[in-house]
């Protein structure tokens, strides 16, 4: 499944793979690391952002809730491959890939982001999907207790 983009000026070509079973603890360290979702983390789900020479400069998953239930995440661009569009390249190949809705879970900071590829945010006291609903009561309780602030979106 690779995917070259082609590389604007000063940016790296980057192709798109599915992730290898070599880097499930590769992902999950990058996904504690940047305090990210935990949970549901299977590399089979994951496709990863390769550069010419091989380095893994980001990855992204979709998760399946069941009962036609899907959340984008665990969506990492290492700091030095930042704004050249490897989040928006990932994102946009689940986007193609999966019927809507989808939903996603993120940090306050990262809603304008999500915006610009038609994600709204839900209000706090949305009644979600079955499969999701614990989660967002998981989120929650990080809210409360460590100040973490979080937000669900969804693309219709």
């Amino acid at each position: 499944m690779s995917v070259p983009n082609q590389p604007a000026e000063g940016r790296p070509a980057v192709s798109l793979r599915p992730a290898r079973p070599d880097e499930r603890w590769l992902i999950v360290r990058r996904v504690l690391r940047e305090r990210l979702d935990p949970t549901k983390l299977e590399w089979r789900r994951f496709v990863v952002a390769e550069g010419a020479d091989g380095a893994i400069l980001g990855f992204a998953q979709m998760k399946d809730w069941g009962e036609g239930v899907r959340e984008f995440g665990s969506l990492v661009v290492e700091s030095e491959a930042r704004g050249q569009g490897i989040g928006a390249a990932l994102l946009n190949h689940f986007l193609e890939k999966y019927p809507r809705p989808v939903y996603l879970f993120c940090g306050l900071r990262n809603v304008r982001y999500y915006w610009r590829f038609g994600f709204r945010r839900l209000p706090a006291d949305i009644e979600l999907p079955a499969p999701l609903q614990k989660k967002w009561r998981v989120a929650r309780f990080l809210v409360r207790v460590f100040k973490v602030k979080v937000a669900v979106m969804v693309l219709e």
